[in-house]
């Protein structure tokens, strides 16, 4: 979850990921790098497939 929008990693490309936005229901691409900051510094965080079955 980043930024109100819940987002599944469906391929690795290099230093990206691919993945699909299930909020806008569109294939996007981040930076790992920027992901990785995001969770860190509070502002995404990382949900199994239970918290998603919760929500």
């Amino acid at each position: 979850m980043i930024s109100g929008m819940a987002i599944e990693i469906i391929a690795d490309a290099g230093d990206q990921w691919q993945a699909f936005n299930i909020t806008s229901q569109q294939t996007v691409y981040f930076k790992k790098l920027f992901l990785q900051k995001a969770i860190k510094l509070g502002k995404a965080e990382q949900l199994s497939q239970a918290d998603l079955d919760i929500k």
